[in-house]
């Protein structure tokens, strides 16, 4: 029997080690982040200047995006292109809202915090970086628009009147 139990406890303490190597690896490498789990400075081709039409976009669901120039802050989002401008989302989504919770203690992704203090922002669509300024889109009216085109156009969850006025959608230019 002590046996039995010492076999368990390698086991145990061996899957331990590695879940917490495999954790280190992801923190540390801050590469392009997974949701929850953000990345660092954006590598790739620099596009100079203003993108003044957006509508390549329209092929593209997500795009990699990088706040806090002082400390940069990268994560995979969705995308949308809507007549003729170019959004991202963040919202509160069910259940990582409750991770988020845990992590920052806000359901609100972190990102977006970020944005609304400074609306500097790295683009990555493939293997070009955009700088852009984006801005939050606060009249109701568009941000609903904008939601049920995309639920309308590309699928998802539906969300309640009230998870969907949480979304925050933000204007690239």
């Amino acid at each position: 029997m002590l046996k039995v139990f010492k076999w368990v406890v390698g086991v145990l303490a061996a899957t331990v080690v590695t879940l917490v190597v495999v954790i280190l690896v992801v923190l540390l490498s801050r590469q392009p982040g997974l949701d929850v789990i953000p990345g660092g400075r954006l590598s790739g081709e620099e596009v100079p200047g203003r993108v003044t039409d957006w509508s390549f976009m329209q092929q593209h669901r997500l795009v990699t995006l990088e706040v806090r120039p002082s400390d940069p802050y990268s994560v995979n989002t969705s995308c949308f292109y809507h007549e003729g401008v170019l959004y991202v989302r963040s919202s509160p989504r069910f259940p990582l809202k409750q991770v988020r919770q845990l992590i920052w203690g806000s359901g609100e992704s972190r990102w977006a915090q970020f944005l609304l203090l400074d609306p500097t922002m790295r683009l990555k669509v493939g293997e070009k970086i955009y700088n852009v300024q984006a801005t939050q889109v606060e009249d109701s009216k568009l941000v609903r628009e904008i939601y049920d085109n995309q639920i309308r156009d590309r699928g998802g969850t539906i969300l309640t009147p009230k998870e969907a006025s949480q979304i925050l959608f933000f204007r690239i230019d």
